[in-house]
Formats: C-alpha cells, structure tokens, sequence
C-alpha cells in the first residue's frame, strides 16, 4: 500500500455493506474503492452506481489485487472465500459473526497469521464511548469489584418486515437472534468487563421454524483481574426484556444502555440518586461514528503491520455462542429424557 492510502475491495454487496460500512469508508479520504464483487451481479452493479465504485466481480478469483477487503457474504459461506482473501495477502475486516464455528474461527485466524495478514471483526460497539468509559470504571475499580453481570437485549417483535430472503432465515447465515443481536451484547459486555473466559451453566433456547428467536444464559465469567464473576444474558424476539447491562459492585453499579448516544448510570446503594455521565463532543456517540472509528483502528493496524490478537477477531465471542447452541441442545435433551 502507497503512503497510508489503501486499495479496498467489498466482498458483498447487501444491506449491512450499502448501510453502514459504505458511508463511513467514504469519508475515509485515505481509501479507495476499486471494486465490489457479489454473485449477485445486479445487485453488485447498483452499489457501485450508487457509490461510484469503478468495476463489479462475480467471485472473488476473478477479482484485482487491493491491500483490504471488507467480507460482508453470510457467515456459513465466508470460509473459503476467506481462504482466497488470506492466500493472496489481502488484510480482511469481516462482518460479525466472524464464524458459524469455533473450529472455522481458529482455522481462518491460523491462515491469516501464516500469511501475516491482518483480521479484524465488524463489532463497532467497543468503539461506543459509553463501552469505553464503563470498561474504566471497573478497571479503576471506582466501586470496587465487580459482583454480578446482567444484560439483556430485545422485545416482543410481532414480525419482522422482512420477505423470505432476510439473511437471518438462513441456515446458511447462521441467522437467529443470538447471532444478530446477541453477538453484540455479548462482545460489549466482554469488552466493558475485561472477560477472558466464561463458563456456562444454563442455557434455554425458543424459536419458531428452527430459527432461534430467543436466549437465556447464565454462567460465569472470568476477568483479567482473576475475578469470577456470575452472569445472566437474556436476548429475544419473542418477549419485552430489560435493556442494558448492569455491572453490580462491592459498592455500587454502573448502568449502560445499549445505545451509543446514551448516558453511563452510576448507582450507590444507599437510596441517592444515580449519577448520570454524559459525554463532550467528540465522543463516539452515534453508530456512523462507530464505524468510522472501527474502520480508522483497523486500517492502523494494516497500516503498522502488527500481530493481531484473538481478541481482535471476537474468538471468544464465537465460542460463548456456539457453547450456547451445544448447551441448549443438550438441555432440551434432558429435559425430553426426564
């Protein structure tokens, strides 16, 4: 790559691509956007037109050498696209989740650090200010250590508004709600709390047509401080559950809401008031400055030429969800042998 300026290449064209990564890449004057390639081609076509993006591919093997590319194909299809991407030393940022399993996961990271390319994953809530503030708190350990972990995430949804293309009714896609919504919550609280490893005790599961609509998990997570700390995760389709994560302290909690535009809640326990924290300008407040700021850390990250980390890449993220999955099977197992 010349002088910091890099070549980039999409590798999907779907709404994920055209909604949120396309604008904040185009107010990165220090991209260009060669090409984007989809089987789709007509669909790959009215992106380019829409962001002037000079060529369009039907695979990746026909495409032209760039230094990045952004993988925004369905999660059950990326592997070997991924294994072309690595052997041909592009740096790849990947739409979350990185991979349907952990085994893909590790095999994918394994190629990428033999071709000493860099990987990163589209999980642009650690770059909330809100994430990065609560993950201080606990470091400083202003209300002393934490105790208790609870977060949940969604509300009764009715239908979807979706046709029968949505990507999350594929099997393909590994869709469902712990893949959509929970992999966020899940990476945020991770990120906040400084987990390092988990270990899950229960976990329940309900959907509608083989499509999981809904998860509820309790465990237990470590952190780096050697702290375990007793979690309850809740996302869902199906009913109204309580948004945000609660991080409960020897002597206090700290509240996060889920969005990037809201306030950090400081809460004694001794009946007074929460403490409200807002954020000055320029904090990371809205999802498009999310982005910018993923894609501003990454590009650094090729541009310097450094190891990447698992933690770069969500690894731990995609082993809770598939532990999830395994979990709530065997437990309904059980419960059917009971």
């Amino acid at each position: 790559m010349e002088q910091g300026r890099y070549r980039l290449g999409l590798i999907g064209a779907g709404n994920v691509v055209e909604t949120y990564h396309l604008p904040a890449l185009c107010s990165l004057r220090n991209v260009e956007m060669l090409w984007v390639c989809d089987r789709d081609r007509g669909r790959a076509q009215s992106l380019a037109r829409t962001f002037a993006i000079p060529e369009i591919y039907g695979s990746v093997e026909e495409c032209p050498d760039v230094d990045v590319v952004l993988v925004g194909i369905p999660v059950g299809a990326r592997r070997p696209v991924l294994e072309v991407v690595t052997s041909r030393g592009w740096h790849a940022l990947c739409e979350k989740p990185f991979a349907s399993t952990l085994e893909d996961h590790k095999a994918i990271v394994e190629q990428a650090r033999h071709r000493e390319v860099q990987l990163g994953i589209g999980l642009q809530r650690r770059q909330y200010s809100t994430t990065q503030l609560a993950r201080q708190l606990i470091d400083t350990k202003l209300l002393g250590k934490p105790q208790q972990i609870v977060a949940g995430e969604g509300m009764r949804v009715r239908r979807t508004g979706r046709g029968d293309d949505w990507y999350q009714s594929s099997a393909q896609a590994s869709g469902g709600t712990l893949y959509e919504t929970g992999s966020h919550l899940v990476d945020q609280v991770f990120t906040i709390c400084g987990a390092t490893n988990y270990c899950i005790e229960h976990c329940r599961q309900d959907g509608l047509n083989g499509l999981e609509l809904e998860t509820s998990v309790t465990g237990i997570v470590n952190l780096e401080s050697a702290t375990e700390v007793p979690f309850a995760f809740v996302v869902s389709r199906m009913h109204d559950v309580y948004n945000g994560i609660v991080v409960r302290c020897q002597n206090g909690e700290i509240r996060v809401a889920l969005g990037p535009e809201r306030q950090i809640e400081i809460c004694g326990y001794n009946n007074a008031a929460p403490i409200a924290i807002a954020f000055p300008n320029p904090a990371v407040n809205n999802m498009a400055l999310a982005m910018v700021a993923e894609w501003v850390q990454f590009l650094d990250r090729c541009k310097q030429s450094q190891p990447f980390s698992d933690a770069d890449t969500g690894i731990l993220m995609t082993a809770f969800v598939e532990d999830c999955f395994r979990m709530a099977i065997k437990s309904q197992r059980l419960a059917a042998e009971v």
